[in-house]
């Protein structure tokens, strides 16, 4: 599976900081994908602390929003001086909100809304969370929306590696190419071979596409073809087998399986890779080594 940095860190992303998995379950997470939301849980552990979790996350990704669960306590961090930092720090590209479960009660829930969205003024809101899952993804999707968590895109791009081709039979000849990038609503490739010569809006059927380890058959009509140096980009938008754009069911859970893999294995390698330069910067301002040099240099320039 291919990765553009560039496509990885410019797109909008949405982090819910310690969730509470028995109100908003790692399930959401691919709805929120099929959605057009590119949206991440940002878990705690023993490693690095939450504040330098976000920090690194702010210093990665230019266009965040981050929801935090204020349910949850975590050791030495105090949530309305950590958000009020934040805001602070960040400015107009701290775009926050918080979330909580509805058992808090009205008169917690009002003190919350004032602490955070008056005192503190974080623009993205004060959630609570009903008592059954179901009903959440509904009041998050609503949450997302209003915040236009989407960005410039319509729906998420995964760019993609030599191990994701295609074939299809045309006018008594087998075509194959290989996938240049794909989303739920269309694909773009290049083919491995002659051009098959097809015209604007021309619907090709039975398209065998395979994305990895998964194999997907499907419908598309040519959306628009360009040359990029010497290669002859197409791209397609899906059909269903209606005739109508986009996938039939079980397609579209397997693309949009595939597109959350991709940004899912990508983003958090990025992230860990950002958290462990953190942490070795920690252990290297912490060495005996690094203390005896700033000593010296400390000394240095009291002379």
């Amino acid at each position: 599976m291919a990765t553009d940095k560039k496509e990885l860190t410019e797109g909008r992303k949405t982090f819910f900081v310690v969730p509470d998995l028995s109100l908003m379950p790692e399930e959401f997470v691919p709805s929120f994908f099929a959605r057009g939301f590119e949206v991440y849980y940002l878990m705690d552990d023993q490693y690095l602390d939450m504040a330098s979790k976000v920090n690194v996350i702010f210093s990665l990704f230019p266009d965040v929003i981050i929801f935090f669960n204020t349910d949850r306590r975590l050791n030495g961090l105090q949530w309305p001086a950590f958000v009020r930092e934040l805001k602070s720090k960040h400015k107009e590209k701290a775009r926050l909100g918080v979330l909580c479960g509805k058992a808090i009660g009205e008169e917690a829930l009002r003190v919350m809304e004032r602490t955070y969205l008056y005192d503190i003024g974080i623009h993205c809101g004060c959630i609570p969370l009903e008592y059954r899952k179901s009903r959440n993804l509904a009041i998050l999707d609503g949450v997302l929306t209003a915040n236009e968590a989407k960005g410039r895109r319509s729906s998420l791009r995964a760019i993609c590696g030599p191990t994701c081709t295609l074939n299809f039979p045309l006018r008594g000849r087998l075509y194959r190419a290989f996938v240049r990038d794909v989303s739920i609503s269309h694909f773009s490739c290049e083919f491995d071979g002659p051009d098959p010569g097809l015209e604007m809006y021309e619907k090709v059927d039975d398209i065998q596409m395979k994305l990895g380890g998964i194999i997907c058959a499907v419908n598309a009509v040519v959306y628009t073809k360009r040359a990029l140096g010497e290669v002859l980009l197409y791209v397609f938008v899906f059909r269903d087998s209606r005739g109508r754009d986009g996938l039939d069911a079980e397609m579209f859970a397997k693309i949009n399986g595939f597109v959350h893999e991709h940004f899912d294995e990508s983003v958090r390698s990025l992230v860990r890779k950002g958290f462990e330069e953190e942490l070795s910067k920690r252990r290297e301002s912490k060495s005996p080594s690094a203390g005896s040099t700033k000593k010296g240099a400390d000394s240095h320039n009291a002379t």
